[in-house]
């Protein structure tokens, strides 16, 4: 019995005391201070496979102020295949030791080096930036309502350093900048590449097709099964950005590992600030040799973590932590009759999510159906947001070129200004649509419209006769009863006869475009409320004051309540309005997208 107990006690001590060991080892950082040229250490990163291999570094100098506050270590790095690629995209965040230290990643270089030379962003420098929680309180922002329906979404600049051969150019001299992040690519049209290669690039993306991962079954497994490796300084990573049916992510290395907090890149990403990313573990397919920019090719293996965090001097995520990713289901009917259903994983982020949904439904659309030639597409869903109504999209588009990217905006657009908004409580559960394509052009242009007489009385029913001319020149024609309201008084009257996007110009001229809703309910209900694109509104209406308050229209307000509303004590949030809506309806659909805008002037006699 004794030595039973003492074999067990011998085999814990075994498993134990390495582990303690371990955890004593903390790795220890270089200060600055100590780094002087001449130094030489050992880099690590991963060439092929997801073993890590020794390079050469041999320290040239510091680079104080590169940015403001951060400096950069310049390095000679040599071995293994460098003198052959130079510094490669992918190698951004492998981690440089001296005599045991860590000091930091090498994560810039110089535009057409002719030696692998890059720059190193000290380690201390890393740790600190992501210190502290994130404290933002989600306080609103004023919102345009026009970009609801000019279907368009303003990408900025990157606020950071530049990050391209072009703005070193623009700069006119030399300087280090971040190495190229690869965007590995898998299931994207050529065409869509071409659509959003330029606003990825001004990101310091680099586009790499036909890698990654294109299976939501896979998404959490890898390649070799099981893979229980940890993550190490110079280890694979892979941020993903869609996965699915369609795979978007962005690979580099990591640079430091404490406990479950990782490190990586040594350069920013996006420049995020507090964000949600998954985090995967990657192999090396090999790294590619290039005149132009030497590159890693990465296959995206297990989920490992989260990013939490993405800055000027690195990433930071946790491993360990799972990853809210937003679903994405489209169900496609297309112009040849034949159904399809794609399924993606969307990253959760207030600036990336809009424009990779627009880059996924867009994707969708045109890898399927024709880009050039007329085509109508119709497109409809929900935006599921937890604890509030869902968004619901019903839009219809026409034309030669457009169609595709106005339809994959239409679903971006929403999401954006919800996103941008501001609101902590804001939580997308999941977004479902719907698309439908004709080979043929839908469109047809507001010819004139017409009733029987211009004096008319309250009660009554007259006949509306709308003319249209489509593309093709060919004149079609509807009728329509309109009633005149029962309690309407005497005096001068207007019908007008819009279609939707037509509408809200004129609203947006008439009660401003800003908008600060009162709380996320309120923002939602203005985006339902949207008029239809591909319908035609009929409006009565007169002149007559009213007022605009806090974003909502308050037409025909009798004297006695516009002298109590005015009174208040306050300044900026009334804004006047001129016309008294009467009555206003949305007219059938039909086969056809009509748009124009028509006015009849009428008299209302007793």
């Amino acid at each position: 019995m004794n030595k039973r107990w003492l074999w067990l006690v011998s085999a814990a001590l075994v498993l134990i005391i390495p582990a303690l060991l371990m955890g004593l080892a903390k790795t220890e950082f270089l200060k600055m201070e100590d780094v002087r040229p001449g130094m030489k250490g050992v880099g690590k990163t991963c060439y092929q496979g997801d073993k890590p291999e020794e390079f050469q570094a041999e320290i040239l100098g510091v680079l104080h102020g590169v940015n403001p506050g951060s400096n950069a270590v310049l390095a000679r790095l040599s071995g293994n295949i460098l003198d052959k690629t130079g510094v490669f995209e992918g190698m951004s965040g492998s981690p440089v030791f001296i005599d045991g230290k860590l000091l930091g990643a090498v994560a810039f270089s110089f535009s057409f080096a002719k030696e692998a030379i890059g720059g190193i962003t000290p380690i201390q420098e890393m740790v600190n930036s992501f210190e502290g929680t994130d404290s933002s309180s989600g306080t609103r922002t004023g919102l345009k309502k026009s970009t609801l329906w000019n279907y368009r979404i303003a990408l900025p600049q990157s606020p950071d350093f530049p990050k391209s051969q072009q703005a070193v150019s623009i700069f006119g001299g030399h300087a280090l900048i971040p190495i190229a992040t690869p965007l590995s690519l898998s299931g994207l049209d050529v065409r869509t590449v071409q659509v959003f290669a330029p606003q990825f690039r001004a990101l310091g993306m680099s586009f790499l097709q036909g890698s990654g991962r294109a299976s939501l079954q896979s998404a959490s497994k890898t390649t070799k099964e099981p893979d229980n490796a940890p993550l190490e300084p110079g280890s694979n990573i892979v941020v993903s950005l869609i996965r699915g049916d369609l795979d978007v992510s962005a690979g580099g290395t990591v640079t430091y590992v404490d406990g479950n907090k990782l490190y990586a890149f040594g350069h920013n990403m996006f420049q995020l600030g507090f964000t949600q990313l998954p985090m995967h573990k990657a192999t090396a397919i090999m790294v590619f040799p290039s005149l132009e920019s030497s590159f890693k090719i990465l296959e995206t293996g297990a989920l490992a973590g989260t990013i939490r965090q993405d800055r000027g001097s690195g990433i930071f995520g946790i491993i360990g932590e799972m990853p809210r990713m937003i679903p994405l289901k489209i169900q496609l009917a297309g112009s040849r009759g034949v159904k399809k259903e794609f399924k993606y994983e969307l990253a959760r982020d207030s600036f990336l999510t809009p424009l990779l949904v627009n880059m996924a439904v867009y994707n969708t659309i045109i890898s399927s159906e024709r880009a050039q030639g007329s085509i109508t597409l119709k497109i409809t869903g929900k935006i599921n947001i937890r604890n509030e109504q869902p968004i619901e999209i019903n839009s219809r588009f026409s034309s030669d070129s457009s169609a595709a990217n106005s339809a994959s905006l239409a679903v971006a657009a929403p999401i954006n200004y919800l996103m941008t908004a501001g609101y902590k409580n804001l939580d997308l559960d999941r977004i479902d649509l719907e698309v439908s394509a004709q080979e043929s052009d839908q469109s047809a242009v507001l010819d004139s419209i017409r009733l029987s007489r211009s004096e008319v009385k309250a009660g009554e029913t007259l006949n509306l006769e709308i003319s249209y001319t489509k593309a093709n020149g060919e004149m079609l024609q509807d009728s329509y009863p309109v009633k005149i309201p029962e309690n309407i008084t005497t005096g001068d009257l207007n019908l007008m006869v819009a279609d939707g996007t037509e509408l809200m110009s004129l609203d947006e001229q008439e009660e401003g475009d800003s908008l600060i809703p009162r709380d996320l309910a309120q923002l939602i209900r203005f985006i339902n409320n949207i008029r239809k694109n591909d319908h035609l509104y009929l409006r009565l209406y007169r002149q007559a004051p009213g007022l605009a308050i806090k974003g909502e229209g308050l037409p025909g307000l009798p004297p006695s309540k516009l002298a109590i509303i005015r009174s208040e004590r306050k300044t900026g949030a009334l804004i006047p309005i001129n016309t008294s809506t009467l009555l206003e309806y949305e007219l059938p659909a039909t086969d056809y997208m009509a748009s124009g805008l028509k006015i009849l002037k009428l008299t209302v006699k007793p």
